[in-house]
């Protein structure tokens, strides 16, 4: 619809110019939505990896600064570390899940892949920090999403935990 003034000069938009100017920012809008939800699930794999890593770093820690055995148990859904408390105080180097003090319990969004040494979930530090496991953890993207986060694994060894990327079956370290 124009307006005409006085003077001949047109003023306003049409109906067809309006129409297609919405359809144009519907259309932005909802790539929008799609990039942003992509962004959100690369963001938080790597979120997960790296909580991760930082709780698997402050079992091995503890594990040395107080001289005692820490476990780890990892479900497909989360992780929870352990320190060997039972007996008091120096505990038996065994894990208890009755007796021995859980320290840090999660649960993640994405699921948690395993290709621990014999296929054990459960591992590990001894008193010295020395892992039991050698191997890889990685989080999934969830279903729906193709998404290449920068991190989204954990190498394990004896001496090492590192974070990396999951490429081709192995966690590339960077």
């Amino acid at each position: 619809m124009r307006v005409r003034s006085g003077t001949g000069d047109q003023k306003g938009f049409t109906m067809v110019e309006i129409v297609i100017t919405v359809a144009i920012v519907g259309i932005l809008v909802m790539m929008a939505v799609s990039s942003f939800k992509e962004l959100s699930e690369k963001y938080g794999i790597e979120a997960e990896t790296k909580q991760f890593y930082s709780d698997l770093m402050s079992a091995r820690g503890r594990a040395l600064q107080r001289n005692r055995y820490h476990f780890v148990r990892i479900t497909s859904n989360g992780y929870a570390t352990y320190e060997d408390t039972n007996p008091i105080p120096d505990g038996n180097r065994a894990y208890d899940a009755a007796l021995d003090n859980q320290v840090v319990n999660v649960t993640v969004k994405h699921s948690i892949t395993t290709a621990l040494t014999g296929g054990a979930a459960n591992f590990e530090f001894d008193s010295h920090g020395i892992a039991s496991v050698t191997d890889n953890v990685w989080l999934s993207p969830r279903p729906g999403f193709s998404v290449n986060p920068d991190y989204d694994c954990i190498t394990i060894r004896e001496t090492r935990i590192n974070t990396g990327r999951f490429t081709a079956g192995s966690c590339v370290e960077k």
